[in-house]
Protein backbone atom coordinates (compact mmCIF):
# COMPACT_ATOMS: atom_id res chain seq x y z
CA UNK A 1 0.00 0.00 0.00
CA UNK A 2 1.27 3.47 -0.87
CA UNK A 3 2.30 5.80 1.94
CA UNK A 4 0.00 8.56 0.60
CA UNK A 5 -3.31 8.57 -1.23
CA UNK A 6 -3.06 12.15 -2.51
CA UNK A 7 -0.11 14.24 -3.62
CA UNK A 8 -1.43 17.83 -3.72
CA UNK A 9 0.46 20.89 -4.91
CA UNK A 10 -0.35 24.56 -4.42
CA UNK A 11 -0.01 27.80 -2.49
CA UNK A 12 -2.40 28.25 0.45
CA UNK A 13 -3.99 31.53 1.43
CA UNK A 14 -5.88 33.00 4.34
CA UNK A 15 -9.55 33.34 3.39
CA UNK A 16 -11.51 36.17 4.99
CA UNK A 17 -15.24 35.60 4.36
CA UNK A 18 -18.10 38.05 4.83
CA UNK A 19 -21.72 36.85 4.75
CA UNK A 20 -25.15 38.40 5.14
CA UNK A 21 -24.57 41.29 2.77
CA UNK A 22 -27.78 43.16 1.95
CA UNK A 23 -26.17 44.95 -0.99
CA UNK A 24 -22.97 44.91 -2.98
CA UNK A 25 -20.23 47.35 -1.88
CA UNK A 26 -20.30 50.80 -3.46
CA UNK A 27 -17.58 53.42 -3.53
CA UNK A 28 -18.05 55.91 -0.74
CA UNK A 29 -20.59 53.81 1.19
CA UNK A 30 -20.06 51.62 4.24
CA UNK A 31 -22.05 48.37 4.42
CA UNK A 32 -22.23 45.80 7.20
CA UNK A 33 -21.83 42.04 6.97
CA UNK A 34 -23.93 39.73 9.10
CA UNK A 35 -21.14 37.16 9.52
CA UNK A 36 -17.36 36.86 9.40
CA UNK A 37 -15.10 33.84 9.11
CA UNK A 38 -11.32 33.44 8.77
CA UNK A 39 -9.37 30.28 7.95
CA UNK A 40 -6.82 28.87 5.53
CA UNK A 41 -8.03 28.43 1.99
CA UNK A 42 -7.42 28.06 -1.75
CA UNK A 43 -5.14 25.04 -2.29
CA UNK A 44 -5.41 24.20 1.44
CA UNK A 45 -9.08 23.24 1.12
CA UNK A 46 -8.88 19.94 -0.74
CA UNK A 47 -5.99 18.42 1.25
CA UNK A 48 -7.56 19.51 4.56
CA UNK A 49 -10.94 18.04 3.61
CA UNK A 50 -9.32 14.85 2.29
CA UNK A 51 -7.36 14.52 5.53
CA UNK A 52 -10.60 14.91 7.51
CA UNK A 53 -12.30 12.00 5.75
CA UNK A 54 -9.30 9.74 6.21
CA UNK A 55 -7.15 10.03 3.11
CA UNK A 56 -3.39 10.22 3.60
CA UNK A 57 -2.19 13.49 2.09
CA UNK A 58 1.21 14.73 0.94
CA UNK A 59 0.70 18.49 0.51
CA UNK A 60 3.56 20.37 -1.17
CA UNK A 61 3.15 24.05 -0.33
CA UNK A 62 4.97 27.18 0.81
CA UNK A 63 4.34 29.96 3.32
CA UNK A 64 6.39 32.83 4.73
CA UNK A 65 7.16 34.36 8.13
CA UNK A 66 4.38 36.97 8.21
CA UNK A 67 1.28 36.92 10.43
CA UNK A 68 -0.93 35.60 7.62
CA UNK A 69 1.45 32.71 7.00
CA UNK A 70 1.43 31.92 10.73
CA UNK A 71 -2.36 31.67 10.59
CA UNK A 72 -2.02 29.08 7.83
CA UNK A 73 0.62 27.21 9.85
CA UNK A 74 -1.76 27.14 12.81
CA UNK A 75 -4.43 25.56 10.59
CA UNK A 76 -2.04 22.76 9.62
CA UNK A 77 -1.79 21.95 13.32
CA UNK A 78 -5.50 22.38 14.02
CA UNK A 79 -6.37 19.99 11.19
CA UNK A 80 -3.54 17.54 12.00
CA UNK A 81 -2.44 17.93 8.38
CA UNK A 82 1.11 16.76 7.76
CA UNK A 83 3.73 19.52 7.39
CA UNK A 84 6.35 17.14 5.98
CA UNK A 85 6.24 18.87 2.59
CA UNK A 86 5.53 22.42 3.80
CA UNK A 87 8.35 24.88 3.10
CA UNK A 88 8.53 27.93 5.39
CA UNK A 89 10.47 30.85 3.92
CA UNK A 90 12.06 33.30 6.36
CA UNK A 91 10.44 36.35 4.75
CA UNK A 92 6.95 37.78 4.36
CA UNK A 93 4.81 35.94 1.81
CA UNK A 94 1.26 36.99 2.68
CA UNK A 95 -1.50 35.44 0.55
CA UNK A 96 -5.00 36.69 1.39
CA UNK A 97 -8.35 36.27 -0.33
CA UNK A 98 -11.47 38.16 0.79
CA UNK A 99 -14.80 36.57 -0.18
CA UNK A 100 -18.04 38.57 -0.20
CA UNK A 101 -21.08 36.27 -0.07
CA UNK A 102 -24.40 37.54 -1.41
CA UNK A 103 -27.49 35.84 -2.87
CA UNK A 104 -25.90 32.41 -3.02
CA UNK A 105 -22.75 33.49 -4.86
CA UNK A 106 -19.61 35.40 -4.00
CA UNK A 107 -16.98 37.77 -5.30
CA UNK A 108 -13.32 37.89 -4.34
CA UNK A 109 -10.54 40.38 -3.74
CA UNK A 110 -7.16 38.66 -3.48
CA UNK A 111 -3.52 39.51 -2.82
CA UNK A 112 -0.85 37.09 -4.07
CA UNK A 113 2.58 38.78 -3.77
CA UNK A 114 5.39 37.22 -5.80
CA UNK A 115 2.75 34.92 -7.30
CA UNK A 116 4.60 33.48 -10.33
CA UNK A 117 7.88 33.13 -8.42
CA UNK A 118 6.27 31.30 -5.48
CA UNK A 119 4.15 29.11 -7.75
CA UNK A 120 7.23 28.25 -9.80
CA UNK A 121 9.23 27.26 -6.71
CA UNK A 122 6.39 25.07 -5.45
CA UNK A 123 6.04 23.38 -8.85
CA UNK A 124 9.80 22.81 -9.11
CA UNK A 125 9.94 21.37 -5.61
CA UNK A 126 7.00 19.08 -6.31
CA UNK A 127 8.68 17.90 -9.50
CA UNK A 128 11.88 17.10 -7.57
CA UNK A 129 9.85 15.10 -5.03
CA UNK A 130 7.48 13.22 -7.30
CA UNK A 131 9.79 10.28 -7.90
CA UNK A 132 10.66 9.85 -4.22
CA UNK A 133 7.23 10.21 -2.57
CA UNK A 134 5.21 7.01 -2.49
CA UNK A 135 1.80 8.37 -3.50
CA UNK A 136 -1.08 6.98 -5.52
CA UNK A 137 -2.58 10.08 -7.06
CA UNK A 138 -1.65 13.65 -8.05
CA UNK A 139 -4.24 16.42 -7.71
CA UNK A 140 -3.76 20.02 -8.78
CA UNK A 141 -4.98 22.83 -11.01
CA UNK A 142 -5.28 22.17 -14.72
CA UNK A 143 -3.07 25.00 -15.99
CA UNK A 144 -0.26 24.76 -13.47
CA UNK A 145 1.75 21.62 -13.95
CA UNK A 146 2.05 19.79 -17.29
CA UNK A 147 5.57 18.57 -16.44
CA UNK A 148 4.45 17.38 -13.01
CA UNK A 149 1.46 15.54 -14.46
CA UNK A 150 3.67 13.76 -16.99
CA UNK A 151 6.16 12.83 -14.25
CA UNK A 152 3.36 11.49 -12.05
CA UNK A 153 2.12 9.31 -14.90
CA UNK A 154 5.64 8.06 -15.50
CA UNK A 155 5.81 6.98 -11.85
CA UNK A 156 2.54 5.08 -12.04
CA UNK A 157 0.32 7.70 -10.39
CA UNK A 158 -3.15 8.66 -11.55
CA UNK A 159 -3.92 12.34 -12.05
CA UNK A 160 -6.86 14.67 -11.43
CA UNK A 161 -7.04 18.36 -12.28
CA UNK A 162 -9.38 21.12 -11.14
CA UNK A 163 -10.24 23.77 -13.74
CA UNK A 164 -10.24 26.75 -11.32
CA UNK A 165 -10.99 30.41 -12.14
CA UNK A 166 -14.72 30.17 -12.87
CA UNK A 167 -16.11 31.91 -15.94
CA UNK A 168 -12.78 33.70 -16.40
CA UNK A 169 -11.03 30.40 -17.10
CA UNK A 170 -8.70 30.74 -20.07
CA UNK A 171 -5.66 28.97 -21.45
CA UNK A 172 -3.44 29.32 -24.49
CA UNK A 173 -2.98 25.54 -24.52
CA UNK A 174 -5.46 23.37 -26.46
CA UNK A 175 -7.81 21.12 -24.47
CA UNK A 176 -6.24 17.92 -25.76
CA UNK A 177 -2.89 19.07 -24.37
CA UNK A 178 -4.34 20.32 -21.07
CA UNK A 179 -6.03 16.97 -20.40
CA UNK A 180 -3.44 14.69 -21.99
CA UNK A 181 -2.25 13.22 -18.67
CA UNK A 182 -5.46 13.64 -16.67
CA UNK A 183 -7.65 10.75 -15.53
CA UNK A 184 -10.22 13.05 -13.89
CA UNK A 185 -11.30 16.61 -14.65
CA UNK A 186 -13.27 18.50 -11.98
CA UNK A 187 -14.92 21.80 -12.90
CA UNK A 188 -17.94 23.95 -12.18
CA UNK A 189 -20.40 24.76 -14.95
CA UNK A 190 -18.80 28.07 -15.91
CA UNK A 191 -15.34 26.52 -16.10
CA UNK A 192 -16.53 23.50 -18.08
CA UNK A 193 -18.32 25.71 -20.60
CA UNK A 194 -15.31 28.00 -20.95
CA UNK A 195 -13.01 25.05 -21.52
CA UNK A 196 -15.32 23.47 -24.09
CA UNK A 197 -16.23 26.72 -25.83
CA UNK A 198 -19.98 26.33 -25.35
CA UNK A 199 -22.77 27.80 -23.25
CA UNK A 200 -24.42 24.38 -22.78
CA UNK A 201 -23.11 22.41 -19.75
CA UNK A 202 -24.41 19.11 -21.17
CA UNK A 203 -22.54 19.70 -24.41
CA UNK A 204 -19.46 20.70 -22.42
CA UNK A 205 -19.60 17.41 -20.52
CA UNK A 206 -19.60 15.41 -23.76
CA UNK A 207 -16.93 17.52 -25.42
CA UNK A 208 -14.56 17.31 -22.44
CA UNK A 209 -15.20 13.57 -22.05
CA UNK A 210 -13.67 13.11 -25.49
CA UNK A 211 -10.34 14.14 -23.93
CA UNK A 212 -10.61 12.73 -20.38
CA UNK A 213 -11.95 9.38 -19.14
CA UNK A 214 -13.80 10.90 -16.17
CA UNK A 215 -15.29 14.41 -16.18
CA UNK A 216 -17.23 15.91 -13.26
CA UNK A 217 -19.22 19.14 -13.37
CA UNK A 218 -20.22 20.65 -10.03
CA UNK A 219 -23.58 22.43 -10.21
CA UNK A 220 -23.83 24.06 -6.79
CA UNK A 221 -27.34 23.85 -5.37
CA UNK A 222 -28.27 21.44 -8.18
CA UNK A 223 -25.71 18.83 -7.22
CA UNK A 224 -23.23 17.34 -9.68
CA UNK A 225 -23.06 15.35 -12.90
CA UNK A 226 -20.24 13.11 -14.03
CA UNK A 227 -19.28 10.85 -16.89
CA UNK A 228 -16.92 7.87 -16.62
CA UNK A 229 -16.43 5.20 -19.25
CA UNK A 230 -19.20 6.80 -21.29
CA UNK A 231 -21.74 6.44 -18.47
CA UNK A 232 -23.41 9.66 -17.29
CA UNK A 233 -24.77 9.94 -13.75
CA UNK A 234 -26.35 12.83 -11.84
CA UNK A 235 -26.60 13.32 -8.09
CA UNK A 236 -28.77 16.04 -6.49
CA UNK A 237 -27.53 18.42 -3.83
CA UNK A 238 -28.62 18.05 -0.22
CA UNK A 239 -30.99 20.71 1.17
CA UNK A 240 -29.06 22.73 3.71
CA UNK A 241 -28.87 26.19 5.25
CA UNK A 242 -25.94 27.88 3.52
CA UNK A 243 -23.47 29.89 5.61
CA UNK A 244 -20.62 30.34 3.12
CA UNK A 245 -19.94 28.75 -0.28
CA UNK A 246 -16.22 29.56 -0.39
CA UNK A 247 -14.20 26.42 -1.21
CA UNK A 248 -17.22 24.09 -1.40
CA UNK A 249 -16.03 22.80 -4.76
CA UNK A 250 -12.61 22.00 -3.31
CA UNK A 251 -14.27 20.07 -0.50
CA UNK A 252 -16.45 18.23 -3.05
CA UNK A 253 -13.26 17.24 -4.88
CA UNK A 254 -11.92 15.50 -1.76
CA UNK A 255 -15.05 13.37 -1.37
CA UNK A 256 -15.27 12.51 -5.05
CA UNK A 257 -11.61 11.50 -5.27
CA UNK A 258 -11.96 9.31 -2.18
CA UNK A 259 -14.64 7.32 -3.99
CA UNK A 260 -12.86 7.32 -7.34
CA UNK A 261 -9.59 6.13 -5.81
CA UNK A 262 -11.47 3.27 -4.16
CA UNK A 263 -12.92 2.24 -7.50
CA UNK A 264 -16.50 3.06 -6.54
CA UNK A 265 -19.13 3.66 -9.25
CA UNK A 266 -19.22 7.23 -10.47
CA UNK A 267 -22.62 7.91 -8.86
CA UNK A 268 -21.24 6.79 -5.48
CA UNK A 269 -18.19 9.00 -5.93
CA UNK A 270 -20.45 11.93 -6.85
CA UNK A 271 -22.52 11.26 -3.71
CA UNK A 272 -19.40 11.31 -1.53
CA UNK A 273 -18.47 14.60 -3.17
CA UNK A 274 -21.90 16.03 -2.42
CA UNK A 275 -21.65 14.91 1.21
CA UNK A 276 -18.39 16.84 1.61
CA UNK A 277 -19.49 19.85 -0.44
CA UNK A 278 -22.75 20.09 1.50
CA UNK A 279 -20.84 20.04 4.76
CA UNK A 280 -18.54 22.79 3.50
CA UNK A 281 -21.31 25.33 2.97
CA UNK A 282 -22.62 24.94 6.53
CA UNK A 283 -19.51 26.66 7.93
CA UNK A 284 -16.98 29.25 6.85
CA UNK A 285 -14.28 28.09 4.46
CA UNK A 286 -13.76 25.05 2.29
CA UNK A 287 -13.04 22.38 4.90
CA UNK A 288 -14.26 23.29 8.40
CA UNK A 289 -17.76 22.01 7.68
CA UNK A 290 -16.49 18.79 6.09
CA UNK A 291 -17.47 15.74 8.18
CA UNK A 292 -14.65 13.78 9.77
CA UNK A 293 -13.97 10.09 9.17
CA UNK A 294 -16.56 8.32 11.34
CA UNK A 295 -19.32 10.83 10.61
CA UNK A 296 -18.48 10.78 6.92
CA UNK A 297 -18.70 6.97 6.80
CA UNK A 298 -22.00 7.04 8.71
CA UNK A 299 -23.57 9.51 6.28
CA UNK A 300 -22.32 7.46 3.33
CA UNK A 301 -23.61 4.21 4.86
CA UNK A 302 -27.07 5.75 5.25
CA UNK A 303 -27.01 6.21 1.47
CA UNK A 304 -25.91 2.65 0.77
CA UNK A 305 -22.21 3.37 0.27
CA UNK A 306 -19.64 1.37 2.21
CA UNK A 307 -16.65 3.62 2.77
CA UNK A 308 -13.52 1.80 4.01
CA UNK A 309 -11.67 3.04 7.06
CA UNK A 310 -8.40 2.44 5.20
CA UNK A 311 -8.60 3.68 1.64
CA UNK A 312 -7.54 1.22 -1.00
CA UNK A 313 -8.75 0.18 -4.45
CA UNK A 314 -11.91 -1.92 -4.41
CA UNK A 315 -11.39 -5.03 -6.54
CA UNK A 316 -13.93 -5.62 -9.26
CA UNK A 317 -15.76 -2.29 -8.91
CA UNK A 318 -16.55 -0.03 -11.85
Amino acid sequence: MSAYDLFVVGRPSVDVMFTGLEQWPELGNDIEAGGLGVCAGTSFNTPAAANRIGLRVAYVSEIGSDVWSQMIRDEFEAEALSTEFLLVEDRPLPAVSVALNMDGDRGFVSHWPHGPAVDGRIADRALSLIGNVDARHLHGQVEDMPDLEAAARAHGMTVSVDAFDGASWASARPIEELLRDADVLLANEAEACAMAGTHDPSAALELLAAHCECVVIRRGARGAVGIAGGVVREVPADPVDVVDTTGAGDCFNAGFLAGWLSGLPVEHSLTLGVICGTGAVTDFGGYRGCPRGADFRAIAAARGIDVPEVWQPVEGSA
